[in-house]
């Protein structure tokens, strides 16, 4: 069945569309999240009319999965085995340590990096991509290889992605403002928009720790290409002068922040209003439990065996005993491990994939326990369903934070996974009514906004390709260095000018100080001259008068 609202949409766009372009969809594998977020986005602009090629890059072998149902998909295979190795043992680290440090996030850097020097030597691939003279491409953020081969294709007209909220080396290259007393960084960060003393300091820390990461990794991506093409811009000044910043986020969720007017919001893109029945096998199991089902799903990137054995054996006790809910479990396809571990909690099944943006429509479900990816918080707010939060990376800290801010979830830290903690969350949002009546409200404002994201995306790609770049979009700070940017030197001159004010005055005091001093010393000595000169001096000139002593 066909959702009227989004085919009421594509008419009306398709009726007002103008000619059609050729759009490049550059999308890394990186994962599956990456994949259907780009993929969201070439459909609906081949519904919209265009023709678009979706380059996926092979980072992971994610086997026939594209993300894409209508583009035209080129796959870049065989690059390098780089990126798998260095994430081996990944599920582990995130899921025992606090946060990924600086340290390991330059090396992902330099990982990246590798990946895109192995991707420029697809010479002959990349040759025939640059025939097709491609309108307008799109690239993420996760790194800027992707807005340097948009360049060396010879495609002036650059659309950026941010996968997320608003990444922190977006909104520093387009010249977006980030106030760091209430804008949370977005990688790493467990900060809300409220913070204390010591959250703004920890913040200020992660947003220019972030960008020294960012400048590290992008001077090294600059001189990859300049190995090819000597003259070749550095990566940061291309992006800045990217003509839009589609950002997949919603206003209505996420925290409020300054923007600028080529920041478009599009949370939500490709989440369907209309409902596809369950297959046989998820009908059977959302049948199940008294009060209702729970879903458990930690991403396509965390192994939920990875769970350290006190974490993975305190779930599965807490599910135990909430008997009057059913629970459904996402694993890795070859683990085998979990399911036979467990087959004696009758609560329980366990499942290797979930359709998830239909099951998240079934009115049995109560709650979804996951990990904060911005797709299926995004999914998960549209389809009125509170949440338990257990961010693992990256913007999943924030992403949480957000959730607690409107009301409609809570956080549980992945360090604090036990039998207690996790009961005590899970029933604490089962039971208390409030955040399921803020689910219903914040689901409602975000699906009546006056424009939905298909009418945002395909309406400004399609203004960019009928004007070219949009200069007139530019902000000027995304071309200014950070003295000038961040005003560094007026200070310097206002403190300088106060300082140098306050050394004269204090100069001033101690002249005038001395100068009195040496009148008030002057008027002294000048008494005591006047008074010498006033001595009776004849009384000198005059003999004593000496008594003589009586003669006996």
């Amino acid at each position: 069945m066909v959702d009227l609202k989004h085919l009421c949409t594509i008419c009306a766009l398709l009726f007002g569309l103008g000619e059609a372009g050729k759009v490049l969809v550059y999308s890394p594998a990186i994962s599956r999240s990456h994949l259907i977020s780009n993929g969201r986005i070439a459909d609906a602009l081949v519904d919209a009319g265009h023709e678009v090629v979706m380059l996926i890059v092979e980072y992971e072998k994610l086997t026939s999965f594209t993300g894409t149902k209508k583009a035209k998909v080129i796959k870049m295979e065989g690059i390098s085995n780089k990126f798998m190795e260095d994430m081996e043992g990944v599920s582990e680290h995130m899921l025992t340590h606090n946060r990924l440090g600086f340290i390991e996030r330059a090396f992902f850097e330099v990982t990246l990096n590798e990946m895109c020097d192995a991707i420029l030597q697809h010479r002959d691939q990349l040759e025939q991509l640059r025939k097709y003279n491609f309108d307008v491409a799109f690239s993420e953020q996760i790194d800027l290889c992707g807005v340097g081969v948009i360049r060396y294709l010879g495609i002036e007209n650059h659309l950026w992605i941010s996968t997320t909220p608003i990444m922190d080396a977006v909104s520093y290259n387009l010249g977006i403002p980030q106030p760091t007393s209430y804008v949370p960084t977005v990688e790493e960060n467990d900060n809300g928009d409220v913070m204390s003393f010591s959250q703004r300091l920890f913040n200020l820390y992660m947003y220019f720790g972030t960008i020294a990461v960012h400048r590290f990794g992008t001077d090294r991506t600059t001189e990859i290409f300049r190995k090819y093409v000597p003259d070749f811009p550095n990566v940061r000044e291309i992006a800045a002068n990217s003509s839009l910043c589609f950002v997949n986020s919603d206003e209505v969720l996420d925290f409020p922040r300054p923007t600028i007017s080529k920041t478009i919001f599009i949370g939500g893109l490709g989440v369907p209003n209309d409902v596809k029945p369950l297959d046989e096998k998820f009908t059977k199991i959302m049948s199940k439990g008294k009060k209702g089902v729970v879903v458990v799903s930690l991403g396509s990137i965390v192994d939920f065996r990875a769970l350290p054995n006190h974490a993975k054996f305190g779930i599965l006790k807490a599910i135990e005993e909430m008997s009057d809910y059913h629970f459904l479990v996402k694993i890795n396809t070859d683990d085998k491990e979990t399911s036979d571990q467990f087959t004696a909690v009758k609560n329980v099944d366990f499942v290797t994939w979930l359709p998830q943006v239909d099951l998240l429509a079934h009115p049995r479900l109560k709650l979804f326990v996951m990990h904060g990816g911005i797709n299926g918080l995004i999914e998960t707010a549209l389809r009125a369903v509170p949440m338990v939060v257990i961010p693992i990376f990256a913007d999943q800290f924030r992403n949480g934070r957000m959730v607690e801010k409107r009301g409609i979830g809570k956080v549980l830290s992945k360090l604090d996974i036990n039998y207690e903690n996790f009961k005590s969350t899970v029933e604490h949002v089962l039971n208390t009514p409030t955040y399921k009546e803020n689910a219903i409200r914040i689901a409602e404002m975000m699906r009546n906004k006056p424009f939905s994201p298909e009418e945002r995306l395909v309406k400004w790609t399609q203004f960019a390709i009928e004007n070219g770049v949009l200069e007139e979009l530019h902000v000027e700070g995304s071309r200014m260095n950070s003295i000038v940017y961040f005003n560094l030197d007026v200070f310097a001159f206002v403190f300088s000018v106060i300082f140098l004010a306050e050394l004269a005055e204090e100069l001033a005091e101690e002249l005038a100080g001395s100068m009195m001093a040496c009148r008030k010393s002057g008027k002294i000595a000048g008494t005591a001259i006047r008074n010498f000169g006033t001595v009776d001096h004849s009384s000198a000139h005059k003999p004593k008068h000496i008594e003589k002593p009586a003669l006996g």
